[in-house]
């Protein structure tokens, strides 16, 4: 059994939503699980990451930071290229895009709500969401 309670989001992503093992695997909403999962995942790490950083932190490089804005940003793109259009609105990438206005946190719930179709509580992965919030829709 998986202790979760001290899980870096990452590896509870990997664990639910691993990516296909084989080509016979490796379907279109197996990558959309995978992408959403991983996403997700640098999201709330990203989120964890900037807590240490104050106005009296230290001068010097957070190469880390950049690298998880990067992934986040490439696991969402690429879950949202490879969904189908009962995800999403032809528009979607567009949508959850900074220049439209997505700053609130909008690309964050399409994943959740990704996640929640493909039977993933997101809850399990980002510790901002609670996972008995998600329990019901994932079982149906």
């Amino acid at each position: 059994m998986t202790d979760t309670t001290t899980e870096t989001p990452f590896n509870a992503a990997h664990r639910l939503a691993p990516p296909p093992a084989t080509r016979d695997a490796a379907t279109r909403d197996a990558w959309v699980r995978h992408y959403a999962a991983d996403a997700l995942a640098a999201y709330a790490t990203f989120r964890d990451a900037i807590r240490t950083v104050t106005p009296t932190t230290a001068g010097g490089s957070r190469p880390d930071l950049g690298y998880l804005t990067l992934a986040a940003t490439a696991a969402t793109a690429a879950a949202a290229a490879l969904t189908d259009r009962t995800d999403y609105a032809p528009e979607l990438i567009w949508d959850l895009t900074p220049e439209l206005g997505a700053l609130n946190g909008e690309w964050e719930d399409w994943l959740v709500d990704v996640l929640v179709r493909r039977g993933v509580n997101p809850g399990h992965i980002d510790p901002a969401y609670n996972p008995a919030d998600f329990a019901e829709a994932v079982q149906r």
